[in-house]
């Protein structure tokens, strides 16, 4: 859920499954239902395989207000789906042996680590490290005090952090938490002397020909050229959002959420790892893929949510920073996927997960 100190990712629903219609819409009927019985500004989707990405629809205008149609090309917030590449980032240094699932804080932290030096990379990112859900609360203003670029303030907010007690013994609790993965984000920055912003980019966007992928929210103030975000006042009344530091999640949460892209660069993301769930080496190899989609208990694995039914297995994340909403999710096993955005509010959240769903399940 949004905790009100800051617009933050947040997991959604646990997706049910429905009986199949004998008749399936389209992506694009599915869409413009969604669109229009949630009464959403805009929808986009794209559906893939192993093989390719099709079936690409987007529908709706980009700004409440404004006749602007969105168009296949625009870009979307995807929110808390930015853990998955921050997983497949640290899956890389891991494969290159620079570090293992089982380096604990305190190996790569020294002293700094605190009471939370038995913590393993992989509970970190499982949400498994005892870690609260955001950064201390009313605080945030006298850490970052100074601090002149986005890596220091993640340095000093993570030194922060680890000075106070766990809320859980390691592995002990699923305790999801955007900290978790800005201190991912924060071992990942103290190993390569970069950036995350740098290093997501060098290492995963670019390697897997995601050009469209920034940070923050896209599109400028006063020039309709991108979607807007909206949120949803007490009244039920979607409100646009222009771009800038009120519209998304503060920078230093970026390993956690603030990426975003197109709808069809959202679905090569969920394709490759389809392609890696089916035995296919990329980016990392097929085990790496895997490792990343198999909890070690409960159904949260490392950056993806695997749900398991008697009939199938479907791998996902959503997202939202409140003003957008993003789902990605795949059956490896019927080698079918989807990736859904809009930017009509956290709001949509159970409509679009149930859109999604359906989507998947076409045979």
């Amino acid at each position: 859920m949004p905790v009100r100190t800051v617009l933050v990712v947040c997991l959604g629903l646990v997706l049910g499954l429905r009986p199949i219609a004998s008749q399936e819409p389209s992506l694009g009927a599915r869409l413009e239902t969604l669109r229009t019985q949630s009464n959403l500004p805009a929808v986009a989707g794209a559906t893939f395989s192993s093989a390719d990405v099709s079936a690409v629809s987007a529908m709706g205008v980009r700004r409440l207000g404004d006749p602007t149609p969105v168009t296949p090309d625009d870009l979307w917030h995807i929110g808390s789906i930015t853990k998955s590449f921050t997983s497949l980032l640290m899956a890389r240094f891991v494969e290159r042996g620079e570090m293992s699932w089982t380096s604990t804080l305190g190996d790569m932290l020294g002293p700094r680590a605190g009471k939370f030096a038995p913590v393993t990379l992989s509970q970190l990112l499982s949400h498994r490290a005892g870690l609260p859900a955001n950064v201390l609360p009313g605080k945030v203003a006298a850490v970052l005090q100074g601090a002149p670029t986005v890596d220091v303030q993640r340095h000093r907010l993570i030194d922060a952090a680890l000075a106070t007690d766990p809320t859980a013994a390691p592995g002990a609790a699923f305790l999801y938490s955007n900290l978790g993965y800005i201190i991912a984000g924060g071992l990942l920055e103290s190993k390569a002397k970069k950036t995350w912003e740098d290093l997501v980019r060098d290492e995963v966007l670019s390697p897997l020909g995601l050009a469209s992928a920034g940070n923050g929210p896209p599109g400028v103030r006063d020039l309709i050229s991108q979607p807007r975000g909206h949120r949803r006042a007490s009244s039920g009344t979607l409100i646009p959002v222009e771009p800038g530091v009120a519209a998304d999640n503060p920078p230093y949460l970026g390993p956690a959420g603030r990426l975003h892209m197109t709808v069809s660069d959202l679905a090569r993301w969920g394709q490759a790892h389809l392609r890696g769930e089916r035995g296919q080496d990329s980016i990392v190899k097929a085990d790496t893929f895997k490792r990343l989609h198999l909890p070690e208990s409960g159904a949260y694995a490392m950056g993806w949510v695997s749900q398991t039914t008697p009939d199938r297995r479907v791998v996902w994340h959503n997202g939202s920073n409140t003003c957008w909403y993003a789902i990605v999710a795949f059956d490896a096993a019927a080698d079918r996927g989807v990736a859904i955005v809009t930017n009509g509010s956290i709001g949509a959240a159970q409509a679009v997960d149930a859109a999604a769903m359906a989507a998947i399940r076409i045979n």
